[in-house]
């Protein structure tokens, strides 16, 4: 294969992998709540808050007060590093990612009626993801990525209505608008043999906001006063981004080299791939043994099943589509949380496990995804003369398993990534 086909292919596959910066349990953002958060985000039962239009529409009908207002933030704070292993890029060789803060938002407005009937709105960035590498000219994983982003925003309105005191149930709709972004390097055999290969081009490839539409439902049951279950779905979103790719060429300084690289670099052009979310089901159960404490455990299902394949499509050269597999598999959550409501102020606390997607071929530096344990939290205060404002605040450690690749990574790309995140959250409420 000559060098012009060999750079225009391997262009062409590369570009593929952009998608990829949504994927695996890492880039769904489960953190909506201070006080849910608090309790290791084991919130569907309890419902206490207006962020119940998230985490389960039909608790609505069981808030205190007409109306109720939440809004907050999260800021997490990522740490990333990576060990290769042989045969590529070798033993003792160390990457780090770029500590990087992002700021997670969320704004939800409920309000119940006198007939049985609530309803709901909401905004919140329930998926995401931010990579960037250290060094990204000398970084050995370039040529899979140097940086990737994907942004999510959903929009949410949601409707219940109460049967009797016991039992609500609730239902809405969801407006995801999503982008993504990928930056990497792109390689060829460099001239004069000896197998060592060069840098050729900056691959960039990057969509605007595209929507995919989604729908919830949830019941809520109290069987006895103690006790409340729950059950809520949330169905996939599928987003076909519509972006562009832009190839920038890298002279070696081989005159001939380079006039082959860049008669097979593909033209800048529209790139078109699908990105899918997946549906989510969760059972939730709370125990109130005194009027001052709430315990409840949630599980949720992931189907992250969805994501078995990327299909990438080049507007200009159709030669170049493609499918690549990812095969990933359905993920669980468990989530167990604790809260005591005292005179001047609530605190709580909570532990949670994240079950990984990712099979190891599919465990890259665009998201090495692993399975990972949470420790949180949490304190809330009442404000004001009648306590309508609320100021809920929560703490989060995740503690992230080592994950090797065992030699099987796709692009070749083997060793162990260690990863730590932090997070911080704070929501401000009102009742009225």
């Amino acid at each position: 294969m000559n060098v012009r086909k060999a750079v225009a292919v391997a262009v062409a596959i590369g570009v593929g992998w952009l998608p990829a910066t949504a994927r695996g349990a890492g880039y769904s953002i489960y953190e909506q709540s201070a006080a849910v958060l608090g309790m290791g985000g084991a919130g569907v039962a309890w419902g206490n808050d207006a962020s119940a239009v998230f985490y389960n529409p039909a608790a609505l009908t069981r808030l205190d007060g007409k109306t109720r207002a939440t809004l907050g933030s999260t800021l997490l704070s990522p740490v990333t590093s990576f060990a290769g292993m042989a045969p590529y890029p070798g033993y003792g060789v160390t990457e780090e990612m770029e500590h990087q803060q992002f700021v997670i938002p969320s704004g939800y407005l409920a309000h119940r009626y006198g007939s049985g009937w609530a309803t709901g709105l909401g905004f919140n960035a329930p998926y995401g993801l931010g990579v960037k590498w250290k060094n990204p000219l000398t970084f050995t994983g370039r040529y899979i990525v140097t940086r990737a982003d994907l942004k999510a925003a959903n929009g949410m309105v949601t409707a219940a209505y109460a049967f009797s005191p016991q039992l609500s149930a609730g239902a809405g709709a969801d407006l995801v608008l999503a982008k993504v972004k990928l930056q990497r390097r792109q390689q060829a055999v460099a001239p004069g043999g000896g197998g060592g290969v060069v840098d050729v081009a900056e691959v960039d490839l990057s969509s605007d906001y595209d929507q995919g539409w989604g729908w919830n439902a949830a019941l809520a049951y109290t069987p006895t006063r103690p006790w409340k279950v729950a059950g809520t779905y949330r169905s996939k979103v599928v987003v076909d981004a519509k972006g562009h790719v832009d190839f920038t060429q890298i002279p070696t300084g081989d005159p001939v080299f380079d006039a082959n690289v860049a008669a097979g670099l593909p033209p800048d052009q529209a790139a078109n791939t699908v990105l899918r979310f997946p549906a989510t089901w969760t059972a939730a159960v709370a125990w109130l043994p005194t009027e001052a404490w709430t315990l409840e455990g949630d599980f949720v299902y992931f189907e992250w099943s969805v994501f078995r394949d990327l299909p990438i499509r080049f507007v200009q050269t159709p030669a170049a589509n493609q499918t690549i597999v990812e095969n990933y598999r359905d993920a669980r959550q468990v989530r167990f949380g604790a809260e005591h409501r005292l005179a001047r102020y609530t605190y709580r606390f909570g532990y949670y496990y994240d079950q990984a997607a990712a099979p190891d071929p599919s465990v890259s530096p665009i998201l090495p995804d692993a399975p990972r344990h949470g420790a949180t939290l949490g304190a809330g205060f009442g404000l004001g003369k009648d306590r309508a404002w609320t100021l809920d605040l929560y703490e989060l450690a995740l503690f992230v398993k080592k994950r090797s690749t065992n030699g099987v990574e796709r692009d070749g790309y083997d060793g162990e990534y260690k990863s730590f995140v932090n997070a911080f959250g704070a929501s401000l409420g009102y009742r009225w």
